[in-house]
């Protein structure tokens, strides 16, 4: 909210001056919208879920570079038509400070259902399979067991 406020007062003499609010483009409905927004995030969480995970062994490459490419992928195919939110702080700044939450709800739904999808595919699907289904529900709903190795310094925490 800050830093759009602080962008309206930089840009307050520009005509027509929507401070990078999310909406959907003319022709796009409620429901395109939405599906948009899910596959955006869903690719995003994906591909954080899958460079980040300490279980995999066969990582190589750049993963802060990979998610920036998701990231730009994603913004390459949506925002024309929504704007590309897959993130709703981002989203809400602007509504709130040009007080327009028109559609706004699509900015929230959306990233939160692609998020979800995101995860129980990565999980389920995806994941290297260290543990059977039961372990991995019982992960779920109780939380991580596992210990992790680290530095020396740390020998004795639990991450």
């Amino acid at each position: 909210i800050v830093a759009t406020a602080i962008l309206s007062g930089i840009t307050s003499s520009l005509p027509d001056n929507s401070l990078g609010r999310n909406e959907l483009a003319p022709g796009v409905n409620s429901g395109q919208g939405l599906g948009i927004e899910i596959i955006g995030t869903l690719q995003l969480v994906l591909c954080v879920l899958a460079t980040t995970d300490r279980r995999r062994r066969d990582l190589g490459g750049s993963g802060p570079l990979a998610i920036g490419l998701s990231v730009a992928l994603g913004h390459l195919l949506a925002i024309d038509y929504t704007g590309c939110g897959i993130n709703p702080a981002r989203s809400f700044g602007s509504s709130v400070i040009t007080h327009n939450f028109k559609d706004h709800w699509i900015f929230w739904v959306g990233p939160f259902i692609g998020g979800a999808l995101a995860v129980l595919i990565y999980d389920f699907i995806l994941a290297p399979r260290s543990s059977d289904l039961t372990d991995r529900v019982k992960v779920w709903t109780s939380g991580q067991v596992e210990e992790y190795e680290l530095d020396a310094d740390d020998i004795n925490s639990r991450v």
